[in-house]
């Protein structure tokens, strides 16, 4: 087939890097191959992966835990690369529209796997994915009630039992391990303890436990002490033998920076490009921020009135009450306005984060888009830890003032992630319901914080668009750090003193924020999906209009949610034959 049959589409990837366009041809071979292909690999990686199966709505792997013995980890990089090696066989460029971006997208996840298990190797360096493992094997049985209890405590009773061999694997994997990470692990860990000391039981019995075969609640009693006594000896060797020899450098360097950016967000840029983008970011941003501010106060700095905006924050029983308020007033708005398209009436429901999960602020814990029975979502809410000292607790707060809070509720509930799950189930492939990057994820959820503001949410309120420019800056800082972090040599104090400089924040939280960037290089994807979906509106919009038809936000957002794409191939799909190869780095920021 020559290149004249071929069709180029445009595509650029996010912030102005323009690729070459890839060629699709103007007939289609079968897509039978590439379709067996991605059904066999979908299987093969639930396997692997039993507790994200789990998560995903894939029920068949619930009594399992991963396997990161060294010797599955060889096998899993051997299986890897024969995956590889019969996806590249098919020739993509003969397949229908659907299986051609899925299979680059599989491309991606499997090399992206393939860096994280022979270069990355977060098995050997990272506390924090054992007992991520272990507490998110629990919570997704015990969260979500999909089947009946007794079916889901047998499970739970197996992976319990299967404690001990992932906490062996830890103990002879683990070595080189950054201070900061055994940190937070062992602060996570112990609230894994009290989650299943405390919290599993009483969920169980909320359930029904004391109805069940008095034989299987033994069971369940006997392995729940024994868990028990097997998490508290890890955390006493977390603390007595990982922490004192973890010394180890967190820092990935440019090259498997770029890399691990290319295959987890479908992004290729290098740190010098991306570094650029960011700065004239923070600088855009930073000047919104004054003329904003000014229209409050004139006559204070910018410090003093974003100080002031900050200071007005809900008390700690306050929080759960005034995000359900938010995301009903959100709701209420995207119905008037026609923002998008909603399927259903479904909200979440808002709760404190579990502690053996406080990493953040504040989280969306979705069903997964194969759940077909136990559907709810929660919205998690990071509250004070009763062990800080009164000023920490205020400095956290901070973060949840009035203004502040209402973006957070747009972003993870209404319409940002909660919108996107109801949607993730409507996908057209199960490629796409299982491999989402993080900058269309985050990226959705961000952008929706500004488009809602921009659309008049919050009545013009200076306040309210004051706390969206500050949470902007955040992550603005977020991809500051982690590109400094992780290819320059600033310190972590460093680091969290120019974050708090970047996005007005307080030491404390600064400091917090920053010590994620260590084991989250690549968290810029906030800020950088926000900027591709920005350009890609403005774009589509231009596209629309240049044809004589009128521009409808709602179209925009219910096609791009529709597709599931990362970004830069819906870009493909959504601005086909435009021959437009211009990407003006971030449009459509400041209106």
């Amino acid at each position: 087939m020559n290149r004249s049959t071929r069709i180029r589409l445009f595509a650029t990837l996010a912030c102005g890097l323009v690729l070459s366009a890839p060629l699709r041809p103007s007939t289609v071979v079968s897509d039978g191959p590439f379709e067996r292909f991605a059904a066999e690999y979908l299987q093969a990686f639930y396997t692997a992966h039993p507790v994200r199966a789990t998560k995903l709505g894939i029920h068949d792997h619930d009594s399992r835990l991963p396997d990161l013995s060294r010797a599955a980890i060889r096998r899993r990089v051997v299986e890897l690369r024969e995956w590889l090696a019969r996806l590249e066989q098919i020739d993509r460029d003969l397949l229908a529209e659907e299986s051609y971006y899925d299979s680059r997208i599989l491309d991606r996840a499997i090399r992206a796997e393939l860096l994280e298990l022979e270069e990355l190797r977060g098995w050997q360096h990272n506390p924090l994915l054992y007992n991520r493992l272990m507490a998110d094997g629990v919570a997704s049985l015990v969260d979500r009630q999909f089947a009946p209890l007794e079916r889901r405590l047998s499970d739970l009773i197996s992976r319990l039992d299967r404690f001990p061999a992932l906490m062996r694997a830890a103990r002879k994997n683990l070595r080189e391990v950054p201070a900061p990470w055994t940190e937070l692990s062992l602060r996570n860990t112990r609230g894994h303890v009290k989650f299943l000391r405390d919290g599993v039981p009483a969920a169980l019995r909320a359930q029904g436990l004391d109805r069940l075969d008095p034989r299987l609640v033994a069971r369940w009693k006997t392995t729940h002490g024994r868990a028990l006594k097997q998490l508290g000896d890890f955390v006493r060797w977390l603390e007595r033998d990982l922490e004192p020899r973890s010394t180890g450098d967190f820092r990935l360097g440019r090259e498997l920076f770029e890399r691990k950016l290319l295959y987890e967000e479908h992004v290729s840029k290098s740190v010098a490009e991306l570094t650029r983008i960011n700065e004239a970011a923070i600088r855009r941003y930073q000047e919104w921020v004054a003329r904003v501010a000014a229209r409050l106060d004139p006559s204070r700095s910018v410090e003093q009135v974003m100080r002031s905006v900050t200071d007005q924050y809900p008390g700690p029983d306050e929080l759960i009450s005034v995000a359900r308020r938010n995301v009903q007033q959100a709701r209420d708005f995207v119905r008037e306005r026609g923002i998008v398209t909603l399927p259903t009436d479904e909200l979440p429901i808002i709760r404190h984060t579990p502690e053996y999960a406080r990493e953040g602020f504040a989280s969306m814990s979705t069903p997964g888009p194969f759940e077909t029975v136990a559907t709810e979502a929660y919205y998690n809410i990071t509250n004070v830890d009763p062990t800080w000292t009164d000023e920490q607790q205020r400095q956290h707060l901070t973060y949840f003032n009035y203004a502040g809070l209402l973006g957070i509720s747009i972003h993870e509930a209404m319409p940002g992630h909660f919108v996107q799950l109801l949607y993730q189930r409507l996908l057209p492939t199960d490629v796409r319901k299982v491999f989402a990057p993080s900058s269309l994820v985050e990226g959705w959820a961000h952008y929706v914080e500004q488009m809602m503001i921009d659309e008049g949410f919050g009545d013009k309120d200076p306040a309210i668009r004051l706390g969206q420019l500050r949470r902007a800056l955040q992550r603005h800082a977020r991809w500051y750090a982690g590109v400094a972090l992780h290819t320059g040599d600033v310190t972590v104090e460093q680091a969290a003193e120019r974050f708090a400089e970047i996005a007005f924040f307080a030491p404390f939280p600064a400091q917090r924020e920053t010590l994620r960037g260590t084991y989250n290089p690549t968290y810029l994807y906030y800020a950088l999906g926000r900027m591709q979906i920005l350009e890609l509106r403005e774009d589509y919009k231009r596209h629309v209009e240049s044809r004589g038809d009128t521009f409808s936000l709602r179209d925009f957002h219910d096609r791009f949610l529709r597709l599931g794409l990362p970004i830069s191939l819906a870009r493909e799909v959504m601005l086909p034959d435009t021959g437009d190869g211009r990407s003006a780095v971030g449009n459509g920021e400041d209106r």
